[in-house]
């Protein structure tokens, strides 16, 4: 039985600074871009890090997506399973859109099945730890690998009848992954609270990454948090991120830094009236913009006359609709005099992209990382969504807040321009909901007013921070050119 030492005193033993040996660990990346920021440039090369959680947390897909990268990169890795079939993980990691069967065929990694016999299991002598580093360790130097995945290692604890021995086993391996200077993952569930139990995380892991489900108005997040990491910074917050068919995405949603992208460059809103009231050139280039009103003052086509403009502008445009489908869409505000379906492929310019998406379907985290996912992947220069409002859970007010601020940060960070529609309910008095101003750039509100008989919308330009803006509340209409601004006559009117 392996007698078990402190990992610091081994390398005391060995003449090293465990101390200098840990600072500055550069970072390897995983090919999940949000993780290595927060983990300041990737996972610790040449040492084990620890990936805890629960079923369905999305270890797996990690580990798989660590171990594709680093093929896709041309970097030669192998991964040793102790749960799943080699073959069930090649279908796992194709799901997520890697070729991993096209690299295994091409001999650039490796996939052990380490998976003990059942059948021939005595506890505490079935599984010889040499004899596993032994095939381990040859499959690295048959292709030069220094990535390594060990997917489910809790899947050793019923092969050791004691729990020192199989922690004595474990700093072992541990110990052995850090001589050879291999950048391990290792996978581990916490139904038995197994990592705990036997110390991973106290001391013989040098990265911590832990992963959980959570439930929320029986809407799931999955989210992940950096427990450690030696010989680097890291963030500490907790992140939620996605797992799709499109694979792992995270984006870091927290900050303490206000950075954004000025331009002195203007947008014109699409209906000259908003113009005029701007200044006469429309709102800056990456600032947030927000169309406040109740049910039928005209948001969505305001916004649609944004999105309609900045198209004609040369500009890409992100349209995200939580209420109406594209076809409906297109259908509504062709009253107006607005044919969007100019901008739409295949037989329009491309410039515009439309993505309805049900919003009762998913929480507000789940929201942002998906936004963020498709701003990513499709660089646009504006952003609609419309109505943001639609998002959110009255009853969780403040974690809407806390989003559509990050997501609007996150977009003005990066220089791209977003409009958000606000539904404000009749009982609100004007008052929005939404409680986002403070990031708010130019905020219009518009306004059903009802006189003598008559419906009246009003338009306010409350803010418009750095441009000169007028004072007045002025009345439009919604006509078959377009929406049309003139300034009323007050006489005999109180709104």
């Amino acid at each position: 039985m392996m007698v078990e030492r402190d990992s610091s005193a081994t390398e005391q033993a060995r003449g090293e600074d465990p101390e200098a040996r840990r600072k500055a660990t550069p970072g390897v990346p995983t090919g999940i871009e949000g993780l290595d920021f927060i983990l300041d440039g990737g996972i610790p090369a040449g040492q084990p890090t620890l990936l805890r959680g629960g079923p369905g947390s999305g270890k797996t897909a990690i580990a798989l997506t660590f171990f594709c990268y680093g093929l896709g990169q041309g970097e030669p890795s192998v991964l040793a399973t102790f749960d799943e079939s080699p073959e069930a993980l090649t279908r796992h990691a194709e799901a997520l859109g890697f070729p991993l069967r096209q690299y295994l065929d091409q001999g650039q990694g490796r996939i052990l099945d380490m998976r003990p016999d059942r059948s021939e299991l005595i506890a505490g002598e079935a599984l010889e730890l040499t004899a596993l580093l032994a095939r381990i360790g040859h499959a690295l130097d048959a292709l030069g690998a220094n990535r390594l995945v060990l997917d489910a290692i809790d899947g050793m604890d019923e092969s050791f009848r004691l729990d020192n021995s199989l922690r004595a086993e474990l700093t072992r391996v541990f110990e052995w992954i850090r001589e050879r200077d291999t950048t391990t993952l290792i996978t581990s569930g916490e139904e038995t609270d197994f990592s705990r139990r036997y110390g991973l995380e106290e001391y013989i892991a040098d990265c911590v990454i832990l992963l959980k489900q959570e439930l929320k108005q029986r809407r799931m997040t999955r989210l992940l948090r950096i427990l450690k990491r030696r010989g680097g910074g890291h963030g500490t917050n907790e992140f939620p991120f996605l797992l799709d068919q499109e694979g792992v995405f995270l984006s870091p949603v927290t900050g303490t830094r206000l950075e954004a992208r000025p331009s002195s460059e203007r947008h014109s809103t699409g209906i000259a009236g908003l113009d005029t009231m701007l200044g006469g050139g429309g709102p800056y280039r990456g600032s947030a913009l927000m169309l406040s009103g109740q049910s039928g003052t005209g948001k969505t086509t305001f916004a649609a006359a944004f999105a309609d403009a900045a198209c004609r502008a040369g500009d890409q445009v992100l349209y995200l609709s939580f209420e109406e489908a594209t076809e409906e869409l297109l259908r509504n505000q062709r009253s107006v005099g607005l044919e969007l379906s100019e901008h739409l492929e295949p037989h329009g310019s491309g410039r515009l992209v439309f993505e309805p998406l049900l919003a009762v379907e998913l929480g507000w985290e789940e929201h942002l990382l998906r936004v963020m996912r498709a701003v990513q992947s499709q660089q646009p220069a504006v952003v609609v969504l419309d109505p943001a409002s639609a998002l959110g859970d009255p009853s969780e007010d403040q974690q809407g807040k806390e989003m559509l601020l990050r997501l609007f940060y996150m977009l003005k960070r990066q220089g791209v321009t977003v409009l958000a529609t606000e539904l404000l309910p009749d009982y609100s008095g004007g008052v929005s909901t939404m409680d986002v101003s403070s990031i708010i750039d130019v905020w219009i509100k518009l306004i059903r007013a009802e006189d003598d008989g008559n419906l009246h919308r009003l338009l306010n330009l409350v803010k418009a921070r750095g441009l000169p803006t007028s004072d007045e509340i002025q009345e439009f209409y919604l006509t078959a050119d377009g929406v049309r601004i003139t300034e009323p006559s007050r006489k005999g009117r109180q709104y």
